[in-house]
């Protein structure tokens, strides 16, 4: 019989696992651990799925006090080499863990075009991509934080906000026009991943991956929408734009009173485009550029509009929108206004050894941005870019301790504190909402 005298239905019967002990009964009931590749399908912004931060211990934070943007070439390639992953941890610890991380170009397709939050897992390779985002994510120093994702139906275009775990998230939405896609409810995502926007406490962060002005007028007309859209949203446009958070959410009008008013804007990432000439370093050069054939193919006709020549980022009519959206609301770029209107000062280099683009060894841009309201400008602390006294020859080189593999630098902003506004008044776990 059994020594411990546990019986089971019939007289006289015991069961075997009565003779195990209670230590051993326990681990060999284990639950069992999920597999990250084969997530829950939904939106991605689940506080309880990976990375989420239900059931935390510790403080919680309305607001992020420091951010880097940050435009990959590929999130996916730059994690799967060792080197750029390396340099890439590195940087975030030299910055101490920012609380914010924006990604552009991360090249990680959708779900479905209704779950724009959800990396695609149905194929044998989608899942072996989603697997290895999910296995960096759970690696120090990425643990810390919380994913968001905005994604393409192709491996292009797309951004992720990775936002650290004590740091409540009210909203995500992930396009600047209005309207409902159906499926799982998720409002109207853009089609290319290029919009990531979330709301805290006292301010919302825009990250974007700018529509490039390319080269043809469909492409010209491309960029003009964009910028239109981006325009509405930011006025605050009650037609056809995604709806800014406000203070006070029950209202629609956008009076002074601080309840009733928009919470201001922090637009970063890769905007593609160079505000004045000092942002990039041969201004001649960028203003002449044409396009060339590729392929055998004849190179696309000259634009109608004279506007429209030069390199994609560097057209007249591109900056001429840009410096109108900046002007009408007071848009204050927090790398000049730390640093002033220093020279070669760029996020962007041309590639130091291809022949096909061999022309713009040495050339670069300032593509990437933190764009102030001035509520939030008034609080800037600091403004770097990684590249930051490197002296133009060795930037061409594109060195990984700043550019981790890519062809964009890393961008670092930090916030002054404001006294009493650090932590939430919950009760520690978020709600992260996605209108």
């Amino acid at each position: 019989g059994a020594r411990d005298g546990r019986r089971i239905a019939g007289p006289g019967r015991f069961h075997p696992a009565s003779r195990l002990s209670a230590s051993r009964m326990k681990r060999f009931f284990q639950p069992a651990v999920p597999d990250p590749s084969k997530r829950a399908k939904g939106s991605g912004d689940d506080p309880t799925a990976l990375g989420g931060t239900a059931g935390c211990a510790g403080e919680r934070r309305s607001d992020p006090r420091s951010f880097v943007t940050w435009n990959a070439n590929s999130l996916l390639g730059r994690l799967r080499k060792q080197p750029d992953k390396d340099a890439l941890f590195q940087y975030l610890r030299e910055k101490d863990l920012p609380d914010v991380i924006c990604v552009q170009e991360t090249w990680l397709p959708a779900a479905a075009p209704n779950r724009r939050g959800t990396l695609k897992d149905d194929t044998k390779a989608a899942r072996e991509d989603a697997a290895l985002i999910h296995l960096c994510l759970r690696q120090k120093p990425l643990s810390a934080y919380r994913p968001y994702w905005s994604c393409a139906d192709a491996k292009r275009a797309g951004t992720a906000v990775l936002v650290k775990k004590d740091v409540d998230v009210i909203s995500v939405r992930r396009s600047l026009t209005g309207g409902t896609s159906g499926g799982d409810g998720e409002v109207s995502a853009h089609d290319e991943g290029r919009v990531l926007l979330l709301e805290f406490g006292t301010f919302v962060l825009l990250n974007t991956y700018a529509q490039n002005n390319g080269w043809t007028e469909e492409s010209f007309a491309k960029r003009r929408r964009w910028d239109a859209e981006l325009a509405a949203f930011v006025n605050g446009d009650a037609t056809g734009a995604t709806r800014r958070p406000r203070f006070d959410p029950t209202s629609d009008s956008d009076s002074p009173g601080t309840s009733r008013r928009f919470k201001p804007l922090m637009w970063t990432g890769d905007l593609n485009v160079c505000h004045r000439e000092i942002d990039v370093t041969h201004p001649q050069f960028f203003a002449t550029q044409k396009p060339e054939g590729r392929k055998g193919k004849p190179a696309p006709a000259p634009p109608a509009d004279p506007g429209d020549v030069g390199q994609p980022g560097f057209t007249r009519n591109e900056r001429t929108r840009f410096e109108r959206l900046v002007t009408a609301h007071n848009l204050v770029d927090a790398y000049r206004r730390c640093v002033g209107d220093v020279k070669d000062a760029m996020t962007w280099m041309g590639h130091p050894g291809v022949v096909s683009v061999g022309k713009y060894r040495g050339m670069g841009m300032r593509l990437d941005y933190f764009m102030l309201e001035p509520e939030l400008a008034d609080r800037v602390d600091a403004c770097e870019q990684a590249t930051d006294g490197m002296g133009l020859a060795a930037m061409s080189e594109r060195p990984a301790s700043a550019f981790f593999g890519s062809d964009h630098c890393a961008v670092y902003l930090r916030l002054k504190d404001v006294p009493g506004s650090g932590k939430s008044d919950g009760e520690g776990a978020t709600t992260t909402t996605t209108i």
